[in-house]
């Protein structure tokens, strides 16, 4: 009897024709983090991102003056992080892709310095290559950076994994305060993690205009907060 194809989550790199994409290469050093795409009619589809309330205006303008968006709403004003809205035309999306394949979205997904930066669960490597193929003939220019393939022992079905590891992913962003939050995602969009390290605390402390030690303090709460939450999403994927 064949064994079952495992279900993998994979880091894609995608350049194409893209509302977001677009945006961000305009306003430079701009980074919009997608949370969820829902069809709207037959012609087109709602995006929800999450973006950085000091840059709310100059995207809202953009994407109002955008060819493909039709509307655009603010839904929520935080004093650090907003939540916007904006409905474009549908032949842009990946959203029939994704249904035709089986593949989805996943957290973390966003835009920034021209490419979209995605995180894809996937039911088996041939569905994963069934979605780059169909969107590869739509101008999609993709390069997967990452894949790991889920043990069909401890991943039972995608929404047993789902529930099980990205709920509590969920559960630990809730955890942070929104300045732990700021330089624990300033520190690993700028390689503070890999190895060899590409920026050290000064630097990044220097980009939020804060004391070194201040900054080393945030990210250390952090760090003690997200750590044995990330212990025990590795022990349902391994």
């Amino acid at each position: 009897m064949p064994e079952k194809p495992q279900p993998l989550i994979v880091e894609l790199e995608q350049v194409h024709h893209c509302t977001s994409i677009e945006v961000c290469d305009k306003l430079k050093d701009i980074k919009m983090k997608w949370v969820a795409t829902t069809a709207s009619d037959a012609k087109t589809v709602t995006n929800l991102f999450e973006i950085e309330t000091e840059q709310l205006k100059k995207i809202v303008k953009h994407l109002k003056e955008h060819r493909d968006v039709k509307e655009v709403k603010v839904i929520n004003l935080g004093q650090k992080k907003s939540f916007i809205t904006f409905r474009q035309n549908k032949n842009i999306a990946t959203a029939p892709y994704l249904a035709k394949t089986g593949t989805m979205w996943i957290e973390p997904t966003w835009t920034e310095a021209g490419a979209d930066y995605v995180t894809m669960l996937a039911p088996n490597y041939k569905s994963l290559k069934q979605f780059i193929d169909r969107v590869s003939e739509h101008g999609y220019q993709i390069k997967i950076k990452s894949k790991r393939y889920i043990d069909p022992n401890t991943a039972t079905s995608l929404d047993a994994f789902r529930t099980s590891g990205f709920t509590k992913l969920k559960f630990a962003s809730e955890l942070l305060t929104d300045r732990q939050m700021e330089v624990f995602d300033l520190a690993c969009r700028y390689g503070y993690y890999e190895e060899p390290k590409k920026i050290s605390i000064e630097e990044l402390a220097a980009k939020l205009g804060i004391s070194e030690s201040t900054y080393a303090e945030l990210l250390r709460k952090a760090e003690r907060k997200l750590l044995p939450i990330l212990s025990d999403i590795l022990r349902i994927i391994r």
